[in-house]
């Protein structure tokens, strides 16, 4: 399976582990450890600086499911981030 590259900020990344952590344990908990073990290895960086994040497309799905179930309000302007660099993989 193929890994996909998305780049996302502190912020961002913080919403997508509390979108996760809504949902069942056993389903995300592998997801939440990469993620964090990918968070800590890019440390240091700026708060506004984007971090690229490796995930395969069933952890991108499960990404995008958990964010649905947030309130729109807290994650149209990442879910319309995402939208975009999954367009752009798929121009590459």
């Amino acid at each position: 399976m193929s890994a996909l590259t998305l780049s996302l900020r502190a912020d961002q990344g913080t919403l997508v582990i509390e979108a996760l952590a809504e949902l069942p344990f056993k389903t995300v908990f592998d997801l939440i450890g990469r993620l964090n073990r990918q968070a800590n290895a890019g440390a240091g960086a700026g708060e506004d600086a984007a971090q690229a994040y490796s995930v395969s497309l069933p952890d991108l799905q499960l990404i995008v499911g958990a964010l649905r179930l947030l309130p729109y309000h807290r994650v149209h302007l990442l879910m319309d981030a995402l939208e975009e660099q999954v367009a752009g993989m798929g121009e590459a």
